[in-house]
């Protein structure tokens, strides 16, 4: 099962624009595929849009043996504003700060996968807790693929070259980086080549990382 989580700067944007390639693809090939909205600004502030994309992570789990899913095997995704939150929320798994009132639910992933994100602060002004991905790197994060436009003129390629190594750094799974040549912000919202070639990476990384849990066929990329 794939949950992906929308861009628009935590104040715009809805589930039915990004991603449609990467979802429809996976659909093609017997994947579950939940692309959720969030509350935004000015009526949301931080943390409020990571709890709205942890109680998704809390469904998926808890319905997806009703669409014949495996629960234990759930990913996270998000484009710009939502791979922040996808990065963030595969960061924090069951932390109760996030999931007031469903603390019990298990909201962990088994990877997670980031499309032109920004991961820094947000709200700062507004709350008290830190509210970058770097500030919650973990060494058993799960295994985490960023991909990046060489060209993006909103978000350089180079903050998410440094998350990808501070992730290295700690986290004792796989980390890949993906930088796309000539790619700009939002590469996934219009069939192009180069996002054709990146789901077809993505497929890779996610099928390794499913040969690894018990009682799956090994494989190799």
């Amino acid at each position: 099962m794939l949950i992906h989580l929308h861009g628009g700067g935590f104040h715009m944007g809805r589930k039915s624009l990004y991603s449609r390639a990467l979802l429809v693809e996976l659909a093609r090939h017997g994947w579950v595929c939940i692309s959720a909205n969030y509350r935004l600004r000015p009526r949301a502030v931080f943390p409020d849009y990571l709890v709205d994309a942890k109680k998704v992570i809390a469904w998926a789990r808890r319905h997806a043996a009703e669409y014949g899913a495996d629960p234990s095997t759930v990913f996270v995704s998000g484009s710009s504003a939502g791979a922040h939150l996808a990065v963030t929320a595969a960061l924090t798994p069951d932390e109760s700060a996030f999931q007031p009132g469903f603390e019990e639910p298990d909201t962990s992933v088994a990877g997670a996968i980031c499309l032109f994100g920004y991961y820094g602060p947000v709200d700062r002004t507004r709350q008290p807790l830190p509210s970058s991905p770097f500030d919650y790197v973990r060494a058993d994060a799960p295994p985490i693929l960023v991909a990046h436009g060489e060209s993006d003129m909103l978000v350089p390629a180079e903050h998410a070259r440094a998350l990808a190594e501070r992730l290295r750094d700690v986290s004792a799974s796989p980390v890949v980086y993906a930088e796309l040549p000539g790619g700009p912000h939002n590469f996934d919202l219009f069939h192009s080549i180069r996002f054709e070639i990146l789901i077809d990476g993505i497929e890779a990384f996610t099928a390794w990382v499913r040969s690894q849990r018990p009682g799956c066929a090994s494989t190799t990329i």
